[in-house]
């Protein structure tokens, strides 16, 4: 696994070993940042949710969604997982870049975040297929502060698990990518 664009672009980066992460591919994430590169036309203003503002990757496993933005121009990026594994692979993910002073990774719930002191500007979602994780998590993180109308959320899924059935999600664009959908929307405002 590598980091695919940017200034870290061909980096190599760790992952947690077992069976438990599922690390999107470096094509899936490719295709992915390229339509995010163009994520302000979903605006009206001069906003864009990769430059302006934190990035969270809230299932972060290895980091890489988190690790990519922060190559492709992110300002700054938080990463949560619960498993003390993965938090110890992004750390040495975020050593290895030597991107300290722009990232953050600890031990966090999606489905219960720590408060934030203020919203992403947008989060990658990538939680277990088939656990139905997506909506909680977006209603939890909502919650908690770091979403608000602006945050644009990056959703992967299995194609067969159901698309996010939350009110006031307003899908923007979403894609299949053989085993793996990308779902991009944001909340209602």
């Amino acid at each position: 696994m590598r980091i695919v664009g940017g200034s870290h672009r061909g980096r190599v980066l760790n992952a947690p070993e077992g069976r438990d992460t599922r690390p999107t591919l470096d094509r899936v994430r490719e295709a992915l940042f390229n339509i995010l590169s163009h994520a302000s036309r979903w605006y009206e203003d001069d906003f864009h949710p990769l430059y302006d503002g934190v990035v969270l990757d809230a299932y972060a496993g290895s980091g890489a969604l988190g690790l990519e933005a922060l190559s492709r121009g992110a300002s700054r990026a938080v990463f949560f997982d619960t498993d003390r594994k993965a938090i110890a692979i992004v750390e040495q993910n975020i050593d290895t870049l030597k991107v300290g002073n722009q990232a953050k990774a600890q031990r966090a719930d999606a489905t219960k975040p720590p408060r934030a002191i203020e919203p992403a500007s947008m989060i990658f979602l990538d939680p277990p297929y088939g656990k139905d994780l997506l909506a909680p998590s977006i209603t939890a993180l909502a919650t908690a502060g770091w979403i608000d109308a602006n945050t644009l959320i990056i959703a992967e899924r299995d194609p067969r698990d159901p698309q996010i059935g939350l009110a006031g999600f307003e899908l923007c664009d979403s894609r299949k990518y053989g085993r793996c959908q990308i779902d991009i929307g944001r909340m209602a405002g």
